[in-house]
């Protein structure tokens, strides 16, 4: 169970749910909350797909693909729209492309290129600009979009190359969660937060387990990271999850485990739940199955 130090989060680890399954089982991809849907695009297993899943009626539904084939792209949303950022593809080559997508015209269009290719990587939105964190292909600066101009900018450097790595926006700052580095040999557990007014980056607390292709979401001012896997030592993909309260300082607490071990898998939230959507069951493989689960807040159970 959860402990005590979760405070309004004690119930959630106890309430994971299993819902309608992807209509295309897919790994390898992000997912976006936008509105009353939750936008999932490319991927392993539908690599041109967009399907979005509407969480009140636990329905999918299929809108205009990709413009080109993607697997390991970034994604965000702002502002009603979703941002696809760079990712792999079929040949497995970082590509620069990034694309918004406009769901109520259902369609796609192209905007201001990447500074440089990247895959594998996390995106987030803070205070009006987006953001492209970590991933393979170029090197580790962080990339700022501002959508007013549609235009890059290059900022401060993360303090350790990551990619297969996840971010999240908490308390006006952006977090960079674990990862992997092909030159370090192993998946990270470290944990970096980027302060904007100064540029620069700083260290956190690090994760009890190294994990890689992991999911990552805040949920009622608790921040967990989920799943992974590990292919440098054991090969293996994880279902721990761990729970962090505060980036300062706090530690990272183990809790109840996802039902079942997944990589390669995104995470979103709406209305008070925390969703995990498709991945692989195994290490290193695309093994899809489209599963999804939902974490349930107990202020959403009353």
């Amino acid at each position: 169970m959860l402990l005590a130090w979760l405070g309004n989060a004690t119930a959630l680890a106890d309430n994971w749910v299993s819902l309608t399954p992807m209509p295309t089982p897919r790994s390898e991809l992000p997912a976006v909350a936008l509105g009353e849907r939750i936008y999932l695009p490319g991927g392993f297993g539908g690599m041109n797909r967009l399907e979005s899943y509407t969480p009140a009626a636990d329905r999918w539904q299929q809108h205009a693909p990709l413009p080109a084939r993607r697997h390991h792209a970034m994604a965000t949303g702002h502002e009603g729209q979703l941002y696809l950022f760079g990712g792999a593809n079929f040949l497995w080559q970082a590509t620069d492309t990034a694309w918004r997508y406009d769901p109520i015209k259902d369609r796609w269009q192209d905007i201001a290129r990447l500074p440089e290719a990247r895959y594998g990587g996390a995106a987030v939105t803070l205070s009006g600009y987006l953001y492209v964190v970590g991933g393979v292909g170029g090197n580790s600066d962080l990339l700022r979009y501002d959508p007013t101009r549609d235009h890059w900018d290059r900022l401060a450097a993360l303090r350790q190359a990551r990619e297969h790595t996840t971010a999240v926006v908490f308390n006006g700052e952006i977090i960079a969660i674990a990862g992997r580095w092909e030159s370090e040999g192993d998946e990270l557990r470290s944990l970096e937060i980027y302060h904007p007014a100064s540029d620069s980056w700083r260290a956190g607390p690090p994760l009890n387990a190294a994990r890689g292709g992991h999911a990552a979401a805040v949920l009622d001012g608790v921040i967990y990271a989920l799943g992974g896997e590990v292919i440098y030592d054991d090969f293996d993909t994880l279902s721990s999850v761990e729970a962090l309260r505060s980036s300062h300082t706090s530690e990272w607490r183990d809790i109840t485990p996802l039902p079942q071990p997944l990589h390669g898998v995104p995470a979103a939230v709406m209305d008070g739940a925390l969703y995990v959507i498709g991945g692989s069951d195994r290490a290193a493989t695309a093994d899809n199955h489209g599963r999804v689960w939902r974490l349930v807040a107990p202020a959403a159970q009353k």
